[in-house]
């Protein structure tokens, strides 16, 4: 692409070109206007003297004694243009009587309009073109006409004098005015530069952000210094909208890597252009094996789902509408994945959510756990009554030792039953439990009172807290906080021999509070230790059905804790005893 400098020098020529092309016909046009005025001129001065004449031998006589006649090709003619006299012939000369130009193109002219010109060989002078005028003029009422000629050589010479001085005149003319144009250009320019170079390192990719344009000392006023004032103004409204705009990509690309779901964009030609980590973490690709790629493209460990997810995209793209589609995932552990494909506004591109529904199903799967493991643990005791109560109605005469046998059994049976009951109704309590019950308690005298009440129903067990503090702030459930306390505890002295040896601690850090509860019972084994505080999960059957267990103690215990906002976490290790630790936030006073 041509500069403005060439852009300017190249005008520049082709207007002097096109001056020159005129201006050199026209040239000729003038010079010939010129010649012409000249002969006319002459012819008439000559003619003045030849009218002063009374009759045709005077004025042949002024022709042969006057200079202006002989030194100058001159002819008489009579209005046929037959020749009377020649100044360069003898006069009565055969030649000059037999001499007729009546046929030359400027005579005929002079006949017919009084004058004439033209540019021929001259019948008197071989291979010597002249230009001739010829003018017609009365003396005497007799008409005569008057015709001189003049070497075409001089004329030549003059038009080509003229010509040649146009274009030198042209050319340097072109050579000043290109000479000021350029430094007019050069002086408009250099601003203009200037800006160039300020701008050119963030046009190549060498500066992220807009530069500030400062012209020179000489430049900081005039049109010139708006202009860079002006480029510096818009160039701080750029940045600011960049700034924003950058800022906002990063809200929302954080928003969309904060969220649970995973979520996939693509072009309209199906290629991903952002994938969040959830995503690409439900994939089990890296976010850059998949950007600028079609999912059917990308290799994933679970056969089938790329396709899957390119089909649904493809799908979004080419109706418009929504599509849903739920994946299982089967590796170690089922993976429940619905697919969600949507179109993007304007037909941009499409969108694809990832909903890990594992949870839900799950809940689905604990739900159907739990009412098999209520069905069988409800069934068990009322089996175990119903076969009592047969026995009693098949043998009335029992003896009265085995009848309170049977009876103590019904018994113990229905109270295991009860508290069966009550622990699912206290299950579904701390399921729907309000937060208006929560109220600030000191935890010291809550973990007092619940240790006076485990001595007074196991009075060989012995519990030790160690705690420096006297005032232990949390924001809780006294009633339910205390009964996660009594589980633990009781636990603990159920799966210890006698006497429980028990050692509470209390640490309490800026935002939490640690409460320990260690025993030195039997222990959980590795295996167990991730299931027990699932719902009817025991770890010693025999031993909780002796003891009256129901295996939802330590699933109470969990809820409460995550109805405070806490967790429960144990460790243990078998013949040593068992810690169970709660993890609560601090109240902070008011």
């Amino acid at each position: 692409m041509l500069s403005f400098r060439k852009k300017i020098f190249i005008t520049e020529i082709i207007l002097v070109a096109t001056l020159i092309s005129v201006l050199f016909p026209l040239s000729k046009i003038v010079v010939n206007h010129i010649m012409r005025r000249s002969l006319i001129s002459r012819a008439d001065l000559r003619i003045k003297m030849l009218e002063k004449a009374t009759d045709t031998e005077q004025m042949m006589e002024i022709m042969k004694t006057r200079g202006e006649f002989i030194y100058v090709p001159v002819s008489l003619l009579d209005d046929e243009g037959k020749v009377l006299y020649h100044s360069y012939l003898p006069f009565n000369s055969d030649n000059v009587l037999q001499t007729d130009q009546s046929s030359e193109p400027e005579v005929q002219e002079a006949i017919k309009f009084g004058t004439g010109f033209g540019k021929h060989l001259s019948p008197f002078f071989i291979r010597n073109e002249f230009y001739f005028i010829a003018k017609s003029f009365t003396v005497n009422n007799q008409k005569y006409i008057l015709h001189m000629n003049y070497h075409a050589n001089e004329i030549d010479n003059l038009a080509f004098d003229f010509e040649l001085g146009i274009l030198i005149f042209t050319v340097l003319t072109l050579l000043i005015t290109s000479v000021l144009h350029m430094v007019i250009i050069q002086f408009i320019m250099r601003p203009v530069q200037q800006i160039i170079d300020a701008i050119r390192p963030y046009k190549e990719g060498k500066d992220e952000l807009l530069p500030r344009i400062i012209l020179d000392e000489s430049m900081q006023s005039g049109e010139f210094s708006k202009l860079a004032s002006t480029f510096n103004s818009l160039t701080d409204r750029i940045q600011k909208q960049i700034e924003y705009l950058t800022r906002q990509r990063e809200e929302t690309e954080e928003i969309l890597e904060s969220i649970g779901e995973g979520i996939i964009a693509a072009d309209p030609s199906a290629k991903v252009t952002f994938a969040n980590r959830t995503a690409c973490r439900m994939l089990g690709v890296s976010p850059e094996l998949v950007m600028g790629k079609t999912l059917d493209s990308v290799k994933l460990s679970a056969e089938g789902l790329s396709k899957k997810c390119h089909d649904l995209i493809v799908h979004a793209l080419q109706t418009s509408e929504p599509a849903v589609h739920t994946w299982i995932v089967r590796e170690k552990a089922p993976l429940y994945l619905d697919l969600i494909s949507a179109p993007l506004a304007h037909r941009d591109g499409a969108l694809l959510v990832f909903q890990d529904k594992t949870s839900d199903y799950r809940i689905v799967e604990l739900g159907k756990d739990f009412v098999a493991n209520a069905s069988h643990e409800l069934r068990t005791p009322i089996t175990i009554i119903r076969g009592f109560a047969e026995t009693l109605q098949d043998l009335p005469d029992i003896s009265p030792e085995m009848l309170h046998e049977i009876i103590e059994k019904i018994v113990r049976t229905c109270i295991r039953l009860d508290k069966l009951v009550r622990s699912l109704l206290t299950l579904a309590d701390i399921e729907n439990l309000s937060e208006d019950r929560f109220r600030p308690i000191n935890l010291i005298p809550l973990l007092e009172n619940c240790v006076h009440t485990l001595n007074a129903v196991n009075p060989s067990a012995v519990v030790h807290i160690n705690s420096d503090e006297e005032n232990v702030p949390i924001i809780a459930d006294a009633d339910l906080f205390e009964l996660a306390i009594m589980n633990i505890l009781e636990n603990a002295v159920k799966y210890s021999q006698e006497p429980a040896r028990i050692d509470i601690s209390i640490e309490v850090t800026n935002q939490e509070v640690y409460l320990r509860m260690r025993d030195h019972g039997i222990g959980i084994s590795e295996k167990d230790l991730p299931h027990v505080f699932e719902r009817f999960y025991t770890v010693d059957k025999a031993r909780s059905r002796k003891s009256g267990g129901t295996g939802l103690g330590l699933s109470i215990v969990k809820i409460i804790l995550e109805k405070h906002r806490g967790k429960v976490i144990v460790t243990s290790e078998l013949g040593k005893g068992s810690t169970f630790t709660f993890v609560l936030p601090k109240s902070v006073p008011k």
